[in-house]
């Protein structure tokens, strides 16, 4: 079905103010790192963002000097294709396995390459397992 691997996602809190993706993103840029996903949303006075990057080590060290709250989570990162139905086929996989999805994520392009759908689950291993 759907190509699927295993990524971890960094989950940084910071507070809640105008420009504060500017300021993570320019941050992050400052490393030289690439962001190869991310969410974000404001609650309660705080802005949380689920970034993926090609080098959350850089990224971890720079979140620390802001003192800016940090935590890295596993996560499964599937490519689907760019068609009617393709989430609806991995959504069907998911609950056949019985496996509770925390959160999940995604984006898709105009063209014809793959999407990324980012899952977040009770049981990774078992996502990945019932994805592959």
């Amino acid at each position: 079905m759907a190509q699927a691997k295993v990524a971890k996602q960094l989950t940084i809190t910071a507070p809640d103010k105008v420009g504060m993706l500017e300021e993570l993103s320019n941050l992050i840029t400052a490393q030289g790192v690439n962001i190869e996903a991310i969410c974000a949303y404001g609650m309660e006075g705080k802005a949380v963002f689920y970034v993926i990057t090609n080098n959350n080590a850089k990224v971890k060290q720079a979140i620390s000097s802001k003192g800016w709250q940090l935590k890295e989570t596993d996560v499964v990162i599937a490519g689907l294709e760019n068609k009617p139905g393709a989430l609806n086929k991995l959504a069907a996989m998911i609950k056949a396995k019985n496996i509770n999805i925390k959160y999940c994520y995604g984006a898709a392009c105009s063209c014809s390459c793959p999407c990324s759908f980012v899952i977040c689950a009770d049981n990774n291993d078992a996502l990945l397992a019932a994805i592959k």
